[in-house]
């Protein structure tokens, strides 16, 4: 809240404007109060993305050695190809993002 305060010789001081705004708030404050569920979900999907790797390159390795069929190592590449091109084609649409928000003019 704005206010006038009286100081000597009829000078008047502004109270209230040192409110912080876009531009001069600490990155510091910024990354604190930030939401981790966007970086979270992110982070999860990589995980799951790579987990079914793993299993792919598992399956492969039992399919080779006799032990799984080739029907179910080939599921497992498919689940592994289908998951990382999802995360690709996201990948794609969160940048596509950014840079219109980057363009964009305030």
């Amino acid at each position: 809240m704005m206010g006038y305060n009286m100081m000597g010789d009829n000078v008047m001081k502004i109270s209230g404007t040192n409110k912080i705004s876009l531009q001069t708030e600490p990155l510091a404050n910024k990354i604190q109060r930030r939401d981790s569920s966007f970086a979270k979900r992110v982070k999860e999907a990589v995980e799951d993305v790579n987990l079914k790797q793993h299993q792919a390159d598992i399956a492969i390795e039992q399919v080779i050695n006799g032990e799984l069929g080739v029907h179910e190592g080939m599921m497992a590449l498919g689940k592994a190809d289908t998951s990382l091109r999802l995360l690709t084609q996201v990948r794609g649409k969160v940048i596509e993002a950014y840079k219109e928000i980057i363009r964009m003019q305030v």
